[in-house]
């Protein structure tokens, strides 16, 4: 599935049936994060043309969903609360080198990542979820998700030899699921 090498916990679709509030408020922080992401991407390498092209489109998408989400909370009378930050990612980034070129690649194997994990936890959602409302809504994220994912890799293939990306991806493919297997089942989109 996608570049990740482990899939979800089962149980984890019990933690989010139990908490549907929780789920949508973190979504809307990584819809938010998303977005501030592409746009630190332009500000960190504006000259890589197609890079930025790319990140332009994400942002605009990210926060249309980000909307989205909100508006959803809304409608269920759900305030979104203050973003307590996302453990999955920062874990994901201590893995990354620190010096360019390599750091360009790892931030977007990273994004791939995320995104990637994004996309096989809304097709649980889209089939488990015990709200038939909600599995519509996650439903028409979901491709999305997955189109990004492979942004991300296209782009990463477009600045980096193939081959060098293949290695990378299946290294932190490694390290990603290690994080994902120590993690316990919460209620968020990466837990």
């Amino acid at each position: 599935m996608l570049c990740l090498q482990c899939e979800t916990n089962p149980t984890w679709i019990n933690v989010a049936n139990a908490h549907h509030d929780l789920i949508l408020i973190d979504h809307a922080h990584c819809e938010k994060k998303a977005a501030a992401f592409g746009l630190s991407m332009i500000n960190r390498y504006p000259g890589h043309l197609k890079l930025v092209h790319e990140m332009v489109d994400l942002v605009k998408e990210e926060i249309e969903h980000f909307e989205l989400v909100v508006r959803e909370l809304e409608s269920r009378g759900i305030t979104l609360t203050r973003d307590t930050g996302n453990d999955y990612v920062k874990e994901l980034h201590t893995h990354m080198a620190h010096n360019e070129p390599d750091r360009m690649l790892d931030l977007l194997i990273v994004g791939a990542f995320i995104e990637a994990r994004s996309c096989e936890r809304f097709s649980i959602l889209a089939e488990h979820c015990d709200r038939e409302d909600l599995r519509t809504l996650y439903r028409s994220l979901l491709a999305s998700e997955a189109g990004h994912y492979r942004m991300y890799t296209d782009i990463a293939r477009e600045y980096f030899p193939a081959d060098r990306v293949k290695q990378r991806l299946k290294e932190f493919g490694a390290i990603e699921a290690a994080i994902i297997r120590a993690r316990t089942d919460k209620p968020t989109m990466h837990g």
